[in-house]
């Protein structure tokens, strides 16, 4: 009986328990889960937007700083208010009225390769460098970079210094360094990044508003040097001299606290040492001297030819005569080694007219090519070796026109063999579509209205004469093109200037005015030039 009462009690207790099971409310225990996953929600999307408001991380923001590849390291400007106005409109109106003194080149002679210009402060040296930043200004389109060398004033050492700088900065806004060049520089022995001879110097920074008055668009290589020979220096930089579209500007003061006649010696000297290209300059004549010589080799090697544009002391500024600074500026262009080397022009135009009659379709082709790029996307054509003949590479000199209803809308060439003639031919097309300041730059309504005409130039004759009357009976009216100079005044007409030109002295007299001189204006000192030209029309029969 005992176990049939434990089985009994057992059997009633799990009754019970199913019982109690039954009166579990399901919908309730749901009810209260939904609630709390409600709340969990909130409070996860309360933690997310309270966050962004919370300085829950552990580092302050006093210790924050920008990573290196989003600092845009800029080069800021150190002798501004102490070499020239620090204020944007005062630096300004002082510079144009710098360049305003002198008249700048016209469409002749060529692009300078180098100058050499002063670096002291603008009320002393100012007037003469703008001289030579004058003779930029025809060209200005074309220069895209300035590779600027100067002397170390402040740090010793040895070689040359590049900067890592991204840009330098003037009161009249930032330039872009040419990272690319300057980095192919520094692979170089004795060149490196050594931002520390830049930081305190004025050789370089005085040039940078002058360069951003005349230039449209251009980068910087800024390139100080300390211990090194003006042999080194030359050699680095003479590949991108090659460039056309390369300037290299070298800043150097002359001699510096002799008096006045002493210093008017040797800056003499020195000036005739520049003329005959002598390398040779010592630290006495120039605190630049080893950039001025470096110059001097380029320009021996490369044959340029040197022109002085002023040459005066800090005496003829202020008037103190016993302790003076001297300064210098030059210009170093191709020039008269291709006008006065005596060839026959005659010759070089019989072989224009065979390479115009073998590749002047080709030429042609370039020449729209390049229109369109320039008028429709603004942007410049490089013609590429494997499009055309290998013979289009070789060096030439040409003229651009443009002419729209009969009428001039764009002229502008080159005087001297320094590129290749299909190079050339492209550069000057969008410089005559784009550039040339007489009209406003060609647009796209107008392309199918515009003639274009090439001219190949040939080489220089120079033509020597007793006075203005000799040198009107020696020019062949029709067919003489002519150069003529007078100092920094010079000025050029093609042959295709004689048919709205067409008697001798109207012509001359017109060529005198586009020199910047009057009609009766006359010197024994002018030189005068012919040359000829072979043309390729668009539409020629």
């Amino acid at each position: 009986m005992a176990y049939d009462q434990v089985i009994t009690k057992q059997q009633t207790i799990s009754e019970a328990l199913l019982s109690n099971k039954s009166d579990i409310d399901y919908s309730r225990i749901f009810h209260y889960v939904l609630i709390a996953v409600i709340v969990l929600l909130i409070l996860i999307l309360n933690y997310c937007s309270l966050s962004k408001h919370m300085a829950s991380n552990s580092q302050s923001i006093t210790d924050y700083t920008i990573p290196e590849e989003y600092v845009e390291r800029n080069r800021e400007p150190v002798v501004a208010g102490l070499f020239y106005p620090a204020d944007k409109f005062l630096l300004d109106r002082q510079l144009d009225s710098y360049l305003s003194h002198s008249r700048p080149l016209d469409q002749f002679p060529v692009q300078p390769k180098i100058l050499i210009v002063p670096h002291a402060g603008y009320d002393y040296s100012a007037a003469v460098a703008a001289k030579a930043y004058l003779t930029l200004k025809p060209f200005a389109p074309k220069i895209r970079n300035v590779i600027l060398v100067g002397p170390s004033h402040q740090v010793a050492f040895r070689g040359a210094a590049l900067s890592d700088a991204a840009t330098f900065a003037t009161p009249l806004g930032r330039i872009t360094v040419n990272q690319e060049i300057s980095h192919k520089l520094a692979t170089i022995p004795g060149f490196r990044f050594f931002d520390k001879a830049h930081a305190k110097e004025h050789a370089l920074e005085v040039q940078l508003p002058f360069l951003q008055k005349v230039l449209p668009s251009f980068k910087i290589v800024p390139l100080i040097y300390g211990d090194i020979s003006p042999e080194n220096l030359a050699a680095a930089l003479r590949p991108y001299l090659l460039a056309p579209d390369t300037l290299l500007i070298f800043s150097a003061d002359l001699s510096h606290y002799y008096d006045y006649a002493t210093a008017g010696k040797i800056d003499n000297r020195t000036a005739e040492q520049i003329k005959n290209k002598e390398a040779g300059l010592s630290g006495h004549q120039s605190c630049g001297a080893t950039g001025i010589n470096a110059a001097l080799i380029l320009a021996k090697e490369l044959k340029l030819t040197p022109e002085m544009l002023d040459l005066l002391n800090s005496g003829d500024v202020i008037g103190r005569l016993d302790s003076v600074v001297g300064y210098g500026a030059w210009s170093f262009s191709p020039g008269e080694t291709d006008t006065e080397k005596g060839d026959s022009i005659a010759g070089d135009k019989k072989s224009l007219e065979d390479f115009a009659r073998m590749y002047g379709a080709e030429l042609m082709k370039i020449a729209k090519i390049s229109l369109e790029e320039a008028v429709l996307y603004d942007r410049e054509y490089s013609p590429a070796r494997g499009d055309y003949d290998n013979t289009l590479f070789n060096k030439g000199a040409s003229f651009v026109t443009l002419i729209q209803n009969g009428k001039l809308r764009g002229c502008i060439g080159t005087v001297v063999r320094h590129q290749s003639i299909a190079g050339d031919v492209a550069a000057n097309t969008y410089a005559a579509a784009m550039d040339d300041k007489r009209f406003s730059p060609l647009s796209p309504k107008e392309l199918s209205k515009i003639d274009v005409t090439i001219s190949l130039l040939t080489g220089y004759e120079r033509i020597r004469y007793r006075d203005e009357e000799d040198l009107l009976k020696q020019i062949q009216a029709g067919t003489d093109g002519i150069v003529l100079r007078s100092g920094d005044r010079q000025a050029l007409f093609l042959p295709s200037v004689w048919k709205e030109l067409p008697d001798k002295r109207e012509f001359l007299n017109n060529l005198k005015l586009k020199a910047g001189m009057t009609p009766s204006y006359w010197s024994d000192k002018i030189k005068v030039y012919r040359f000829y030209t072979v043309e390729i029309k668009e539409n020629a029969d």
